[in-house]
């Protein structure tokens, strides 16, 4: 279990660190192409490169229980709606707003999750969570903006987007209640979020090849890696790690977006955005040490009675 839970770790750190720097490569992707060509093109990449891991999984994805197999299929529709909603917000909003405000509003899924789990799905969250979501949402405030936070109103639309970026890492979680195939749900949301974008993308945009092919090596990192590897880490990391600790370690992309902005963009942080990086490792590890070391601990007393 022990190993299980560091391989999972190690995927959503891995996942996290590609969310971050493909922060600037969203930046800096628009000036051919509008948000929504953006996300079709990334979208349909990622489902070109991961449906051969899907093919080879579809006998365990289609031979569920026919009793479960209605709401596994609505949890896979709103999995890539609730992706969709949130990869669109938070592309439309970094036309308008600082790499820095849109990391430090995305990170917001933190204390989503946790809320929404609690009050909704009235799950038990581990007290070490609460805490770990404080520390990381104080160093995110540090690492991100410093001393300053200039509100903007695309900053809002950032803050919308965590709220579905939660949703859909509580989704991912039902969906490991129901079936064991994580390629196979990385395949059909982003199936779908292609689906739901193309229609939209020649109603609200002009997208010509043209500036799809000025953009394409932004296009290509996002799509292959943040895209097509990125979120299926985020998959197979959560088949062991519940919803509320995986966010944690994936807010650790405020990190590698704060340093990927500092060398390509010349971004220098602070000392006050040192601290808040290292405010927000701590979190990571409140949030992953601390329930070990408990259950060790309980473990320990049941063997000793």
């Amino acid at each position: 279990m022990f190993s299980k839970q560091v391989t999972a770790s190690v995927s959503l750190i891995f996942a996290a660190l590609i969310w971050g720097t493909a922060f600037v490569a969203q930046t800096t992707g628009m000036d051919f192409i509008g948000p929504l060509t953006f996300i079709n093109v990334r979208f349909i990449i990622g489902t070109v490169i991961i449906f051969p891991l899907a093919f080879i999984e579809r006998d365990v994805f289609f031979k569920v229980e026919r009793h479960k197999k209605n709401k596994l299929y609505i949890i896979v529709f709103l999995t890539g709606c609730s992706l969709f909603v949130g990869s669109y917000l938070q592309q439309y909003a970094l036309q308008f707003t600082k790499v820095s405000n849109a990391a430090f509003l995305t990170i917001l899924y933190v204390p989503f999750v946790p809320i929404i789990s609690r009050f909704f799905l009235a799950k038990k969250i581990h007290w070490s969570v609460w805490l770990s979501v404080s520390i990381c949402l104080v160093g995110s405030y540090y690492l991100t903006t410093g001393n300053s936070f200039e509100a903007q109103s695309a900053d809002v639309l950032v803050a919308f987007c965590a709220v579905f970026f939660a949703l859909h890492c509580i989704l991912i979680d039902e969906f490991f209640d129901i079936v064991n195939a994580p390629f196979s749900l990385a395949f059909y949301q982003f199936g779908i979020c292609f689906l739901i974008s193309l229609p939209l993308m020649f109603a609200f945009e002009e997208p010509s090849i043209t500036g799809i092919y000025e953009e394409i090596g932004q296009l290509l990192y996002v799509g292959v890696m943040s895209t097509g590897v990125a979120y299926t880490l985020q998959i197979i990391g959560q088949k062991h790690v519940k919803p509320s600790t995986a966010v944690i370690t994936l807010s650790l992309e405020g990190v590698f977006a704060a340093f990927t902005a500092w060398v390509i963009l010349s971004q220098i942080l602070s000392p006050i955005q040192i601290i808040g990086s290292a405010l927000i490792i701590i979190g990571v590890l409140v949030a992953q040490l601390i329930p070990l070391i408990s259950q060790e601990a309980a473990d320990q007393r049941f063997n000793d009675s």
